[in-house]
């Protein structure tokens, strides 16, 4: 078993995708996460979905994604007596993740500065829009918005289609294992100096990283991007698109090798000019021509056959899957990513994914089914202290849920 995490304790004020993939990541490490929920109808996420069934028994499959293995306690933080809970739980915990608003936390009395006093080893980590600080921090966003004002979509899509945004949500868990990382790498530093900790994560700083080269190109020499639509980044005439005689292919024949390679492996299927297009800058100077007259021969081929091929011949290609085609395939099975959970609340199974890596060979499961609403509420007071009489009242003042 890997549980690296195993004895660190988490409350998780999070909600939506960010934060709780953040503490999905560190559950399945071993931590023991505490998530507090709404006292009215608890994270959005729960009615979110595409199975109504779920969504109206709040266990919603956009909530199922990333709550294994956590403990859910719903609590009136409008209230005093629920902050006192709070308290009480973050005095015997390591770590602290929320993702409001700036500003919002220190509101309801669950700053930096309060919890840091209360805790003097707290590891505080906030997730948000645009960060702490800064003209933007103030303001909400979602995954779409990010997209838009980071600058990706500008690469993305073509001249006819202008920008386009990513369909997956991946700023959202680019910036929860973002975090994830960020803690994992606090939890080291709180063990030298045994002080508490601040941790800043930003979706928009996530999405900068996540094309850290063309920043990086930008700020340095001034290069401006264009929609690159599906060609390749290096730009190389030889790498991007292709259409063939089925779907379409995706290869990668940036260097000479690579190249040469290519050129190999179309001669099986018919006559390729190697000599005419061996040098790189001929090639750039004549990339409409090229492309032309490989063209020609993917469209003699299926994408299926042609993918085969070229790998067999050192070229990195790939026909285009839907999501159902590269899910059913050996590749994925065999990794082990998603893996069943019985959950209980709902009668059935539930695929759920692991994190992204392998120890020892293996793949790391959830253990324990996402928990309904409320689900650990009584048990948690109990580990905190307080009498049945005491929780029965906390109970029928609204306090707890």
């Amino acid at each position: 078993m890997f549980k690296p995490l195993n004895g660190i304790k988490v409350i998780d004020l999070t909600s939506v995708l960010a934060g709780p993939y953040c503490t999905y990541q560190l559950s399945l490490l071993g931590a023991e996460i505490i998530k507090i929920e709404n006292i009215f109808n608890g994270d959005w996420t729960r009615i979110g979905g595409k199975d109504d069934d779920l969504n109206n028994q709040s266990m919603g499959s956009s909530y199922l994604v990333q709550n294994s293995n956590k403990k859910s306690i719903q609590i009136n933080l409008k209230t005093d007596k629920g902050k006192e809970i709070v308290y009480k739980l973050i005095k015997s915990a390591n770590i602290f993740v929320e993702n409001m608003r700036p500003g919002k936390a220190e509101k309801i009395g669950l700053g930096w500065d309060h919890l840091s006093k209360l805790n003097n080893s707290l590891i505080y980590c906030s997730i948000s829009a645009f960060g702490q600080d800064g003209p933007f921090s103030r303001r909400g966003a979602y995954d779409h918005v990010v997209q838009g004002m980071s600058g990706i979509m500008s690469t993305t899509g073509t001249k006819e289609t202008g920008p386009t945004k990513v369909g997956a949500p991946f700023i959202d868990y680019s910036t929860g294992l973002n975090a994830a990382f960020a803690i994992t790498s606090a939890l080291l530093q709180v063990q030298k100096n045994k002080s508490p900790i601040r941790l800043d994560v930003s979706m928009l700083d996530t999405s900068f990283l996540l094309m850290a080269n063309m920043v990086t190109e930008h700020l340095n020499s001034g290069w401006i991007p264009k929609p690159m639509g599906n060609e390749a980044q290096s730009g190389s005439p030889s790498s991007g698109l292709f259409d063939t005689k089925t779907t379409q292919i995706l290869l990668a024949a940036n260097n000479d090798q690579q190249f040469s390679s290519l050129c190999d492996a179309l001669n099986t299927i018919s006559f390729f000019d190697k000599e005419k297009w061996i040098i790189s800058d001929y090639r750039e100077k004549n990339k409409k021509d090229l492309r032309a007259n490989l063209q020609k021969i993917f469209k003699l081929k299926t994408a299926e056959y042609l993918e085969i091929l070229l790998n067999e011949y050192g070229v990195p290609a790939g026909k285009i899957r839907t999501l159902p085609e590269a899910l059913n395939e050996d590749q994925f099975k065999l990794r082990g990513l998603w893996n069943p959970i019985h959950i209980k609340s709902i009668g059935k199974n539930y695929k759920v994914p692991s994190v992204g890596f392998k120890v020892n060979c293996n793949s790391i499961k959830a253990d324990e089914a996402p928990p309904t609403l409320g689900e650990n509420s009584k048990l948690i007071l109990k580990d905190l202290g307080f009498t049945s009489q005491e929780i029965k009242s906390l109970f029928k003042e609204q306090i707890i849920k």
